[in-house]
């Protein structure tokens, strides 16, 4: 397997679209459908990088950042909105997003460009095991 990815989405076909993609690309997918379902997950076992929705209802894909980031910094995040104007700070301001530790892409996601993001994030934290 290339790595191991959490996909955390309440849409259910938005999950299962990046999953199968993935899957299909060789990596080992994990779901979760909100923050709380992803954080159990991620208790279960080890996660290389996390595909987050920012806009779930539980825990949104802000706040389950900042948890993985306080417990668990080894795993790349990858943030998804369709909703820019929302977010647009936040990636202006914050140092992950400038260090290039978190990405930040924009619904609807070209498969292309998931896979490319994904394939980028996985090379970084590979290369620092």
């Amino acid at each position: 397997m290339l790595g191991r990815i959490l996909v955390v989405d309440d849409n259910v076909m938005v999950r299962e679209s990046y999953t199968e993609l993935l899957r299909h690309r060789g990596y080992d997918v994990m779901q979760a459908g909100d923050g709380e379902e992803a954080l159990k997950v991620i208790r279960t076992g080890s996660i290389d990088l996390a595909i987050i929705d920012v806009m779930m209802p539980v825990m949104g894909g802000l706040e389950l950042r900042q948890v993985l980031q306080d417990k668990a910094p080894g795993i790349a995040t990858i943030l998804v909105t369709g909703q820019p104007d929302k977010v647009e700070d936040l990636v202006d301001d914050d140092p992950d997003f400038q260090t290039g530790r978190v990405a930040m892409l924009y619904k609807p996601v070209h498969p292309v460009m998931l896979l490319a993001e994904v394939d980028k994030r996985l090379m970084r934290v590979m290369g620092m095991r």
